[in-house]
């Protein structure tokens, strides 16, 4: 019996050191808003997290996402596995990413917001719904601005979004 249990705990810690993931480099990014009529740009130092899941779309069109990413000298190496379990490799320099999406550190503040914002908007949007559809007005009108409000309520608990096209700048920053 003992036997038993001291090859079920092995097994157990054999599978929990396999198991666990390896840290990847970090990709630090520097996002520096581009300026606007002779302005300072402000410059934010994001660090993505690893082993998160990161979303590209180039200029060209495509759309990329993968768990597994390096960061080179100016590109970004990612590793994708197809269903058929091949695995992709596609390096991707920063010029030509459209925009980027990820899980940020430091990104606290405003994942509370969201959470103010699709909390506040439940009793702000239902009782004005509950009330327009007690007199009989026009429900879909009164749920309009409730929608909204729980919908940006939502983006703003996801990933952060940077389009380099409009308004950001991707430089890499050693550590």
């Amino acid at each position: 019996m003992k036997n038993k249990i001291l090859l079920l705990l092995l097994a157990f810690i054999i599978n929990s050191a396999i198991s666990q993931t390896t840290e990847y480099k970090d990709l630090i990014l520097s996002v520096e808003k581009k300026p606007i009529n002779n302005q300072t740009s402000s410059i934010f130092i994001l660090k993505f997290k690893p082993g998160k899941l990161l979303q590209i779309k180039t200029v060209d069109g495509r759309k990329l996402a993968s768990k597994k990413y390096f960061l080179q000298d100016s590109s970004i190496l990612m590793i994708r596995q197809s269903k058929t379990a091949a695995i992709d490799i596609d390096t991707i320099s920063l010029q030509e990413i459209a925009s980027i999406r990820g899980a940020v550190y430091d990104d606290n503040q405003r994942k509370m917001m969201g959470g103010v914002i699709l909390i506040a908007s439940l009793p702000f949007g239902t009782i004005p719904i509950l009330i327009s559809a007690w007199v009989g007005g026009p429900v879909f009108l009164v749920a309009i601005p409730f929608v909204g409000t729980s919908i940006a309520g939502l983006s703003m608990l996801g990933p952060r979004r940077f389009n380099t096209t409009e308004r950001w700048e991707l430089k890499v920053i050693d550590r």
